[in-house]
């Protein structure tokens, strides 16, 4: 008995010693930086680009995230629609040159048709090491919310690829006055009228 017992205890310590600990990793991270587009030199775009227009940088640390770009139309303090979305922002076909980060630069315009009806066209290009993709799509807008703003955030943050964030947006109302704000969801919660860009990563 005291042999097996023996036996017993040799081969759970030689189990011990030989198990490799498993290995954590990392959550990946997305890292926001604002980009002033129109400082210094680059102010010569201004005319082009439109007093509505921002730019940030991201930059991921980590496995390359599916991430996602989704615009949405808000009212009364709340999603009211979708717009449309654009999709793997860190997209590369050759992974060896793959870049970890990118810069998105947004600009919104206001566009009328013959037929009077009014709509924004939203303009964004995203800039990777490899060259850009230029997007642009259009969405219904009523001319009453003729007083606008925009919504970005003023210093650099690092959050988890797990986490939905608002990253830009242009706010507007129907009255002679307008709120300052910010992309937090207090801000959020008052707004009349808005064009939401969130970004978020597909699992």
């Amino acid at each position: 008995m005291r042999k097996l017992a023996s036996l017993l205890f040799i081969m759970c310590f030689l189990v011990g010693c030989t198990a490799e600990p498993s290995s954590k990793v990392k959550p990946t991270t997305i890292k926001l930086t604002p980009v002033d587009l129109f400082q210094g030199s680059g102010e010569k775009f201004k005319p082009f680009l439109g007093s509505m227009s921002g730019a940030f940088k991201l930059r991921y640390e980590g496995t390359k995230p599916n991430a996602q770009l989704d615009i949405d139309i808000w009212e009364n303090g709340e999603k009211a629609s979708s717009s449309g979305s654009v999709g793997d922002l860190f997209f590369s076909t050759d992974e060896q040159t793959a870049s970890d980060d990118i810069e998105i630069i947004i600009s919104i315009e206001e566009v009328s048709l013959q037929n009077e009806e009014t709509f924004k066209q939203i303009n964004i290009n995203v800039m990777h090491n490899s060259g850009y993709s230029f997007f642009t799509l259009t969405t219904p807008w009523d001319e009453k919310y003729g007083l606008q703003g925009l919504l970005q955030h003023s210093r650099p943050m690092t959050f988890q690829a797990n986490e939905s964030i608002h990253v830009f947006g242009l706010h507007a109302t129907s009255t002679n006055g307008i709120r300052t704000g910010d992309l937090s969801p207090e801000s959020l919660a008052r707004i009349e009228k808005a064009i939401i860009f969130t970004l978020h990563v597909e699992p």
